[in-house]
């Protein structure tokens, strides 16, 4: 039996997938077709886009935010010299941050502090080797030379460092680890340097020359120094400061008569 127009139109096949829709007749396949092809399947036709993550802009926040906040409390411990002055308050407003942003990183003053003072110790090294590579004197051999830096090197680090340093002293009444940590922190700087010196000084002594003996003459020295320089950190009882254009050369002076060198 013929089939009518509608039935004809029903069993027309759809050029993409499945039948024509109903209602489409003959003379507008062509049509349907052309207009079809130009549609493309609704999920390519909008491709499901990557979600956009926000764990990397908030973590970038994040840490700007943290060195912030450690930059803001270093310059305020520099300035005041004692832990019992430093305020969170002060601190996030300084760093732009907030009381919850800093509660998120710290559980309390102290222990922002110890983040601090650890990031101070290990800029201090930092330093240190950078100068016995970059600085010519430590090649030199030249026991005098290399005894004059040492005290640079040193008076360098305490002004930098003062407010600091007193801070932490301070704190040791309290929490003996304070200082323990630029104590060690000392070692290991002492470490770097105090073999230069020493081989400097035997190549000037002659073949008879002790190590271990040259070797304490420089620590007992160099105990003398940091004694006059901790104290002046602390207590400042002059007549000279740390301040003093005075004391880089009465040190180095007496660091060399320490050590039997003739003067600069």
């Amino acid at each position: 039996m013929p089939l009518t127009t509608a039935a004809r139109s029903r069993t027309i096949r759809n050029p993409d997938s499945g039948s024509m829709p109903a209602g489409i007749a003959p003379r507008d396949a062509t049509q349907y077709r052309q207009i079809a092809a130009t549609r493309m399947p609704t999920a390519q036709r909008r491709p499901r886009e990557p979600l956009q993550t926000t764990s990397a802009p908030l973590q970038t926040r994040s840490q700007l935010g943290f060195a912030k906040m450690l930059e803001a409390g270093r310059a305020l411990i520099e300035e005041s010299g004692n832990l019992d002055d430093l305020s969170i308050t002060d601190i996030v407003e300084r760093a732009g941050t907030s009381i919850g942003a800093f509660y998120r990183r710290f559980d309390n003053k102290d222990t922002f502090f110890d983040v601090v003072q650890e990031r101070v110790i290990a800029e201090g090294l930092d330093n240190v080797r950078e100068a016995l590579t970059s600085d010519a004197v430590w090649q030199s051999n030249e026991a005098g030379a290399i005894a004059d830096a040492v005290i640079q090197l040193y008076l360098r680090a305490f002004r930098r460092n003062r407010g600091l340093y007193h801070a932490s002293l301070l704190r040791a009444s309290q929490r003996k680890s304070t200082w323990d940590a630029i104590r060690h922190s000392n070692d290991e700087v002492q470490g770097l340097i105090v073999p230069k010196l020493v081989d400097a000084l035997a190549l000037g002594a002659g073949p008879k020359a002790e190590r271990a003996a040259l070797e304490f003459e420089v620590l007992a020295a160099l105990q003398l120094v940091l004694g006059m320089l901790v104290n002046s950190v602390l207590n400042d009882p002059g007549p000279l400061s740390l301040t003093s254009r005075r004391l880089a050369p009465y040190l180095q002076r007496q660091f060399r008569r320490c050590l039997d060198l003739p003067a600069a």
